[in-house]
């Protein structure tokens, strides 16, 4: 199978994420908002936000619509849903 260079630089990035970056990003591929991520992590929305931030500029992603379409596409649901 071969994948798109512009995908496989895309996944690497994934791999400078932090764990909480990673669990966040997981989570608005579920489709929650900010505040529903901060009251699920029990960290406040400021906190979400400048998750989401640094998430944004390690993946090169340049809008919410950009971050939440890269997390749906590639939404960890082990990590999400324990599965």
């Amino acid at each position: 199978m071969l994948i798109e260079p512009n995908l496989m630089e895309l996944l690497d990035k994934r791999n400078n994420l932090t764990p909480r970056e990673k669990q966040i990003l997981d989570i608005i591929g579920t489709g929650k908002t900010t505040k529903q991520i901060a009251d699920e992590l029990g960290v406040s929305t400021s906190t979400v936000g400048n998750h989401r931030k640094h998430i944004c500029k390690k993946l090169d992603l340049h809008s919410t619509a950009e971050l939440v379409a890269y997390a749906v596409r590639n939404l960890n649901t082990s990590a999400v849903y324990g599965k």
